[in-house]
């Protein structure tokens, strides 16, 4: 799907709120400034997170690998606890899938950590966004095998090589604004810092990454992920959080209220790579052990199957 494409389907699901057959309910809007909204959106029901409260001390980055509609869908499949709070998609709108009090598996079996401890503690963020991406001629193709972009169209990727991939499809500019207006408005809220992880490597340890205060990516807990590796996007992202690379902390009280909606008292669980194209995508797999990522473009495509299994 091209970026011109992404964004008719962007611009329909707001307004249909609809994806894959399954109809969404606006439950609440807060704005948390410079007119960024927080969607906080429900299906019909809850079975794809934990209502369980937990303390959050670290805030997780991903990408989706696919379209706001797919994105969705997969990160709010029935019956299967693999999900985050929060997608962003490029138009700069956040959805809440569920309160970011509550957790859900979105690491994987093999997370440095734990899948469930490092679940319950942080609080997951996807970025829609297409990720890697494989030249073909003069185009770049996206992980179904179609058509991304031109590559003449460098405003839609950048070159960066990056376990096994050298081309990464961009955010755009009101896209890394929603995220970094989201990533401080969460470290007000539970406090937070805006410590982000100085490189896209794993954790060193288990005791390391349990530890761990701040923002951290799917890569620092996973050897066979690519979200994000550290480059120009989410280099954009950390600069907008502080206007400086790592490390300066931000700790205001938070002044706005959460969106909270239907808090009943149950656990919640995470996801992975999600949507595939036009079809219902897929999060990894749930507390038990999940399949181990395979190498390129196969890899994604076991992932995304891997979603609909049951546990990440």
């Amino acid at each position: 799907m091209t970026p011109t494409e992404i964004k008719k389907t962007e611009d329909d699901f707001i307004s249909k709120l609809t994806a894959n057959g399954v109809k969404y309910t606006l439950k609440e809007t807060l704005d948390i400034g410079n007119n960024i909204k927080i969607y906080s959106i429900r299906p019909s029901y809850d079975t794809y997170y934990y209502k369980t409260k937990t303390t959050k001390k670290s805030i997780c980055l991903h990408f989706t690998v696919g379209h706001i509609k797919s994105d969705v869908s997969s990160l709010s499949a029935k019956d299967n606890h693999v999900s985050v709070s929060y997608v962003v998609d490029r138009s700069g709108r956040i959805y809440e899938l569920f309160p970011d009090t509550y957790w859900s598996y979105h690491l994987g079996a093999n997370a440095v950590g734990k899948n469930e401890v490092m679940s319950k503690q942080s609080i997951g963020i996807e970025i829609s966004n297409y990720g890697p991406l494989k030249l073909s001629g003069e185009n770049l193709m996206d992980a179904y095998n179609k058509v991304y972009c031109k590559l003449s169209e460098t405003e839609y990727y950048y070159k960066h090589n990056y376990r096994g991939y050298d081309y990464y499809a961009t955010m755009t500019d009101i896209q890394t604004e929603a995220v970094a207006a989201l990533v401080k408005y969460l470290g007000r809220k539970h406090n937070i810092p805006m410590n982000f992880k100085s490189n896209d490597e794993p954790f060193a340890s288990a005791t390391e990454a349990v530890s761990f205060n701040g923002v951290f990516y799917h890569t620092n807990v996973r050897k066979d992920k690519f979200d994000w590796p550290f480059g120009p996007a989410l280099k954009a992202v950390i600069a907008a959080c502080n206007n400086e690379l790592p490390n300066k902390v931000e700790s205001k009280p938070d002044a706005t209220k959460t969106a909270s909606v239907n808090a009943d008292s149950k656990p919640e669980t995470k996801i992975e790579i999600p949507p595939q194209e036009q079809t219902a995508p897929q999060p990894e797999v749930q507390p038990a052990p999940q399949p181990e990522a395979k190498p390129v473009f196969q890899s994604i495509i076991d992932s995304i199957s891997g979603l609909f299994r049951k546990k990440k």
